[in-house]
Parts: structure tokens; C-alpha cells; sequence
């Protein structure tokens, strides 16, 4: 890595850790205060949904200093934003044990051979099925499984409706994106041009069903809006040129809803954003092969 782009990096990777901590600090008070205020939850859960973060980002600097990983996108970033992704209902254990596995393959398989496999989607994916496999798949928390709170439009929007762990803000997703916008080095075209393409196919798809409600219930969806500030362009796994760039961008964006309608709204854009990554991975695989056969030319 040349100097340039490592303190591009750093400087990157500081502004997201920044982030990622509001929603750690939201999600603790959605998932963890309220709950417990209300009675759903022994005191312990204050302390037990800290540890998701905790041992995503030490189990991620273990493996950093052990292999001495200087990379500022490294494994306690990886291992940090994988604990913000997971459902509520994830077991510790079960969640130790995906981490280690992912953050493992991203040393010994996925940096080694220089892939760009979005090995966080794809853990993300693979823990959900564990989760159905063992019939333990929720997002709610036992407050929000009792109904007995009804929440306004704008609750859902600053970070009450049922996400992932510590992903339900809306709000501070959007301050985040705004705020990156301003650094020149986050591709801030790839969440702006995949919503916009979403945002078209939502309203035609709800024009065609005549559900106006469908529309307003999915246009703010938290999940969606993560990933496309948060994972989508991450410089690993996705396009640095412009035409790729795009065409990465309108194809996320189209295939958001059919997947999310095909599935749910919990796990459609993470299926997209795979499916859209591994395109890329074929593309650049058949660039190089290209590049390599007209040199052997010359």
C-alpha cells in the first residue's frame, strides 16, 4: 500500500469508526435500555449486548497484531461492522464463533489471493441460515414483540423499528452519509445513484400494486439504507472507475426490491449486494484475463 493511499485510508476508516459508534450507542439504548426500563430483560442484557461489538473488534485486533495487519481497513473494522449487522437474536457463542470463522478466511483465503469478495455480506448471509437452521431467527426484541408501544412514522425513522442489532437508526444513517459526502475518498455515488434506482423501482412497483402504504412503509427502510452507506462501498468490494461504478450502482439498486419481495427487507439487499459483488469479482477476472493475453501478444 503507497503512502498516499494508506492516510486516505486512515482518515476514511477514522470518520466510519466514528459512525459505527452512534449506532452501537443508539442500539444499546433501543435494545438494551428500554427493554430492561420496561422490564423485559435482567440487568445482565445492559452488559451482554455490549459484548457483540466488543468481541467483533477484539477477537478482529487479535487477529491484526498476531499477523500484523496494517492495513486501515483491517479485521477489527471488519469484525466491528460485522457485530453491527447481526439480528438480535443471535447467540454470543454462535456469534464468537462466526466472527473467528470470517475474520480467519479473510486472513489465510480472501486478502492472501487479493479476492474481493464481500466476505462480510456473505458471513451475514451464512449466519442467518444458521440461525434458521437452529430456529432461532428473530429481529425483535421482546419489547417490540409485545405490541405494546405503537410507534409514529417519525419514531421509525430516528431508529424505533426492528433492524438488525445496531443498524434501526434512519436518521443518523443519513447524517452519516451526508457527513461522508464531503470526503472525496468515500464513493458516495454508489449509495446515492443504488437509492435512487430503488427509490424508482419502490414507487413504480407501489404505483402498480396501488399501495401507496407499501411505498411510505419501505422508502426510509433502515437495513436497505445501511448497507448502501456502510457496505456497498467499502473500496474492497466494489468498483474504483466510473463506468463501473454506475453500472455497480443502478444494477444494486435494481435488484433490491425483487430480492427483498422474493425473501424480506432484512436480508434482499444483502443477497443484491452479493450477487452484484460477485458480477464485479467476474468482470475483473475476465479484465485481467484480457490484459493478460494481449501482453503474451506482444
Amino acid at each position: 500500500m503507497n503512502k498516499l493511499h494508506k492516510i486516505i485510508s486512515v482518515s476514511l476508516t477514522q470518520k466510519l469508526y466514528f459512525f459505527l459508534f452512534l449506532f452501537i450507542s443508539y442500539g444499546w439504548y433501543k435494545n438494551a435500555w428500554l427493554p430492561y426500563s420496561n422490564g423485559f430483560y435482567p440487568i445482565s442484557h445492559l452488559f451482554l449486548i455490549l459484548m457483540y461489538p466488543v468481541c467483533g473488534f477484539g477477537i478482529g485486533l487479535l487477529f491484526d497484531l498476531v499477523f500484523k495487519n496494517k492495513n486501515p481497513f483491517n479485521n477489527r473494522f471488519y469484525g466491528l461492522l460485522f457485530s453491527l449487522i447481526v439480528p438480535i437474536s443471535t447467540n454470543i457463542c454462535v456469534f464468537l464463533v462466526s466472527v473467528t470463522i470470517l475474520l480467519f478466511l479473510n486472513t489465510f483465503l480472501i486478502s492472501r489471493k487479493d479476492l474481493d469478495l464481500h466476505f462480510i455480506v456473505l458471513g451475514k448471509l451464512l449466519l442467518v441460515g444458521v440461525l434458521y437452521y437452529l430456529q432461532q431467527y428473530n429481529y425483535s426484541n421482546l419489547l417490540e414483540e409485545s405490541h405494546l408501544f405503537v410507534y409514529s412514522y417519525i419514531d421509525g425513522i430516528i431508529g424505533n423499528n426492528v433492524s438488525a442489532i445496531f443498524t434501526s437508526s434512519v436518521l443518523i444513517t443519513i447524517l452519516s452519509l451526508i457527513l461522508l459526502c464531503f470526503d472525496m475518498y468515500y464513493k458516495k455515488e454508489i449509495p446515492l445513484y443504488s437509492y435512487g434506482v430503488y427509490l424508482l423501482t419502490l414507487v413504480f412497483y407501489g404505483f402498480w400494486k396501488s399501495d401507496m402504504a407499501f411505498i411510505l412503509n419501505h422508502i426510509f427502510s433502515s437495513t436497505v439504507l445501511f448497507v448502501l452507506v456502510f457496505l456497498a462501498p467499502l473500496s474492497s468490494f466494489s468498483p474504483y472507475s466510473k463506468k463501473r461504478i454506475f453500472f455497480y450502482s443502478v444494477l444494486l439498486g435494481l435488484l433490491i426490491l425483487p430480492f427483498s419481495l422474493l425473501t424480506n427487507f432484512f436480508e434482499g439487499v444483502y443477497i443484491s449486494t452479493l450477487l452484484v459483488n460477485f458480477i464485479l469479482i467476474f468482470l475483473n477476472a475476465g479484465q485481467s484475463r484480457f490484459i493478460r493475453a494481449r501482453i503474451r501478444q506482444k
